[in-house]
């Protein structure tokens, strides 16, 4: 009976020590998956925030920068149409090198006659339709394929308005130059991936992971600040930081809490046993001890007390019950010794 109380005892134990490890791997899952949900969502709120403020500030800067660059142009006073004049003026422009905002421009009339055609490194040449009041528009180079944005500007051109335009290509190396660290950056334009901060590589690698621009858990979608249209290009933000809270960072506190359980447990089964086991033994030597007397001593009725009070519901009904039947022996047993009067 002992080695069976035992048995269930370690069964109890081991089964429940189970659900324990179980629930405590549950919630610490739960309590991951939450963290890391709430860091990507700060992630992704603190970066929509900086970039809308970097795009809004890019679109500025090629504002005065196209500003101040036609003003210095027109003081050359280098436009009035001759030959020599914009040999001088392409002088200028090769002179400021990579200081110029715009590695290609160009000043025409209004009639579409170029004038001066400047190209720092490759030559630019899209067809351009301006609507009447545009002052900018995005455009695909066929050479290259390259995105450009387009700004026109009136200039002066010695005797009549001209138009000064310039071109910023939308390209990798302004997405290197924007991003920061833990984000990547990719350009879309009519759904396909034209430019990323982490270069070719990294473009044909965005355009396998997305069929187009659009919101996860990890990215985000702005649209590039420029002319308002439905072909402006989308600026994809993806967040490459590592999960706040990885598998092994939940596996300590979980196996910590469980040790502390285990040994919890442990000390409270074997105060448990130790008063089963006092029950068990209390009911059998009371039991031996009345087969032995015959009667109720103070010992065998300690014993019936220790038994009764015991933590096992099962041993304190069979001390109960052996102990009611003691004392119907007793008083059986009294009366057939009496004799009658």
């Amino acid at each position: 009976m002992m080695r069976t109380m035992n048995s269930r005892l370690a069964i109890h134990l081991a089964a429940t020590l189970v659900v324990v490890l179980l629930c405590l791997i549950a919630q610490g899952i739960w309590l991951k998956e939450l963290a890391n949900e709430k860091a990507r969502s700060k992630q992704l709120s603190s970066a929509r925030e900086h970039y809308g403020v970097v795009l809004a500030e890019i679109d500025r800067r090629w504002g005065r920068e196209a500003f101040n660059l036609k003003s210095r142009i027109e003081s050359q006073n280098l436009l009035n149409g001759s030959k020599q004049q914009a040999n001088q003026l392409l002088a200028f422009l090769i002179s400021q090198g990579t200081s110029l905002e715009f590695p290609s421009l160009r000043i025409e009339k209004t009639t579409g006659e170029v004038i001066v055609a400047y190209d720092y490194a490759s030559h630019v040449n899209p067809k351009i339709k301006f609507s009447p009041g545009q002052g900018s528009a995005w455009v695909q180079n066929s050479n290259d394929g390259n995105l450009y944005l387009v700004i026109r500007q009136f200039i002066w051109l010695g005797e009549e308005n001209g138009y000064l335009l310039l071109f910023k290509p939308m390209d990798n190396a302004l997405l290197t130059q924007t991003t920061y660290p833990g984000t990547r950056l990719s350009l879309w334009w009519k759904s396909q991936a034209i430019a990323s901060s982490d270069g070719e590589d990294g473009v044909r690698d965005t355009a396998r992971r997305f069929q187009r621009p659009e919101s996860r858990d990890d990215s985000i979608v702005l649209t590039w600040s420029g002319p308002e249209s439905e072909n402006a290009p989308k600026l994809l933000i993806e967040i490459l930081s590592d999960e706040l809270m990885g598998t092994f960072s939940i596996a300590k506190p979980i196996a910590l809490a469980f040790l502390v359980i285990v040994i919890t447990m442990a000390i409270s089964f074997y105060v448990l046993w130790l008063a089963s086991t006092r029950q068990l033994d209390a009911l059998l030597q009371a039991e031996k001890r009345f087969e032995s007397l015959g009667k109720l001593d103070e010992p065998l009725i300690s014993a019936m007390r220790t038994a009764r009070t015991g933590p096992v519901d099962a041993l304190r009904i069979l001390a109960e019950a052996a102990e009611r039947k003691m004392r119907d022996h007793v008083n059986s047993a009294h009366q057939t010794q009496t004799p009658e009067v």
